[in-house]
């Protein structure tokens, strides 16, 4: 168990400096549409139970920090504020 901790100590040590995240957007509201789900056994019949979901991220907005200007659309990234993964890191937060 020792060993196991030690090499779990050196590993996040080691990645600790590639780690990466998006900035997080505030200019709209998290919402989790609600959802009712539903699990049936023959024996049992359906209990439902609420719910909800989250949105993946490819369906939310991507925008520069602080502002409102879009960092992709259609199928284009905006060069000024995304010209590279780590600027874009830097400049675009996910909304």
């Amino acid at each position: 168990m020792r060993s196991m901790v030690s090499s779990l100590s050196v590993a996040l040590a080691v990645f600790s400096g590639y780690v990466s995240a998006q900035l997080v957007g505030t200019n709209t509201a998290e919402t989790h549409p609600a959802l009712s789900v539903s699990t049936c056994t023959k024996s049992g019949g359906c209990t439902t139970q609420a719910a909800s979901i989250v949105l993946d991220a490819n369906w939310r907005w991507l925008h520069n920090s602080g502002g409102s200007t879009n960092c992709y659309t259609g199928n284009t990234w905006n060069t000024a504020l995304a010209p590279d993964s780590a600027t874009c890191l830097a400049n675009c937060a996910l909304d």
